[in-house]
């Protein structure tokens, strides 16, 4: 008979149950950015400048590939460490989207203050 699946050399379930949420928000935060991009592709097709709106809404399409492609790494990662009983990796995800769609803010502002300047 195996030894239960949840004995001493098993971690915590609720260890790996809390890392695919946190895989499951990343996934959310990915689609919500791509949607993003959509709706500023179709709902402001001329935002300051002729290529203003395109430029938005790849950047959001992209961001959120990343968003969703970053979250997988960093699940796989921790899932790793988690199992090896290790700390969890340091983590990049989180600066890098952040810096990310800051700078995609600070595009738009900039673009909108054309778009109202004109």
């Amino acid at each position: 008979m195996p030894p239960p699946a949840d004995g001493p050399d098993h971690p915590d379930y609720r260890f790996t149950l809390a890392n695919e949420r946190t895989l499951l928000a990343w996934l959310r935060t990915g689609l919500a950015l791509v949607a993003g991009g959509v709706a500023v592709a179709t709902y402001a097709p001329d935002l300051g400048v002729s290529w203003g709106s395109a430029a938005v809404a790849l950047a959001l399409v992209l961001i959120g590939l990343g968003a969703a492609l970053a979250g997988y790494h960093r699940w796989r990662r921790n899932e790793a460490a988690i199992r090896a009983d290790q700390p969890l990796p340091e983590g990049w995800v989180v600066p890098a989207a952040t810096a990310a769609v800051a700078a995609v803010v600070v595009v738009v502002g900039v673009l909108v203050a054309l778009e109202v300047l004109r």
